[in-house]
């Protein structure tokens, strides 16, 4: 092995030679980065190129699933932390304050109103004069019973909250219900233009729960009874390669619903 014959001069490239290949695969390299990398892994496309071949697409997938990837790490380690969950917009919290504020105010003004008017005297009932009637025979009595139906019993409003949203291709939304564990929350939402992907899962007491996953639906419902105390809810994305609009009903026994993306 050390009778191996080194090359020549003559054999070895110049250096011009090593310039120019050096300079090609740089060039060679800053092509596939600017047409491929860039594209497929951070939805980049400075040629175009990557929206024809469907390479912009993945990468705007990839860096949206990061974005909530980072979310979901952030709100689980609030949670964990025991620190509050990020809330509500404020001008949106602002609304629901002042409704709330409303119904309190009508509900004190109806109570005062009834603990200060007088109570009411019946009046005596007026029993008209008595008649001798003759008894009717026992067919014609059964048949002159008249049959009194109960009332129907009035139905009670089964949704707290309502919202309705527009989600443009290949965009998300998430909404969570803030629940003590053990409770139970009722929801329905219901898919106009299309149908979304949906995933149900939770966090809370530093841990991450996985409900359910749909693929290509235009509507459900359900009840939710979380075990552990946190946020519950879903993430909503559309696949499609149309606007659709999604409504969102939630009932139930949990502290309130809060857009977190």
């Amino acid at each position: 092995m050390y009778n191996t014959e080194y090359p020549s001069k003559a054999d070895l490239p110049s250096t011009n030679r090593l310039i120019r290949s050096t300079v090609i695969a740089g060039i060679g390299a800053l092509a596939i980065l600017v047409t491929v990398v860039l594209p497929s892994e951070y939805g980049i496309d400075p040629t175009g190129l990557g929206r024809l071949t469907g390479l912009t697409t993945m990468g705007q997938i990839k860096m949206q699933l990061a974005r909530e990837a980072a979310a979901d790490g952030a709100l689980s380690a609030a949670v964990a932390a025991g620190t509050a969950v990020p809330s509500a917009a404020p001008g949106q919290l602002a609304v629901d304050t002042q409704q709330l504020a409303a119904r309190v105010d009508a509900l004190e003004g109806v109570i005062r109103q009834l603990r200060s008017a007088p109570p009411a005297t019946p009046a005596a009932p007026v029993l008209p004069a008595l008649v001798p009637v003759e008894p009717l025979p026992t067919q014609q009595a059964a048949a002159s019973t008249v049959a009194v139906e109960a009332p129907a019993p009035i139905a009670t409003p089964l949704w707290r909250d309502e919202v309705s949203f527009t989600l443009t291709p290949m965009q998300g939304a998430e909404y969570k219900l803030v629940m003590q564990a053990g409770a139970v929350a009722s929801y329905e939402f219901v898919v106009d233009g299309g149908v979304i992907n949906f995933d149900a899962h939770g966090e809370g007491e530093g841990q991450s729960l996985s409900y359910e996953k749909g693929r290509g639906v235009a509507s459900d419902a359900g009840e939710m009874i979380p075990p552990v105390s946190g946020t519950h809810g879903w993430f909503f994305r559309n696949r499609g390669n149309e606007d659709v609009v999604v409504t969102l009903r939630t009932g139930g026994d949990y502290q309130e619903l809060r857009k977190l993306i």
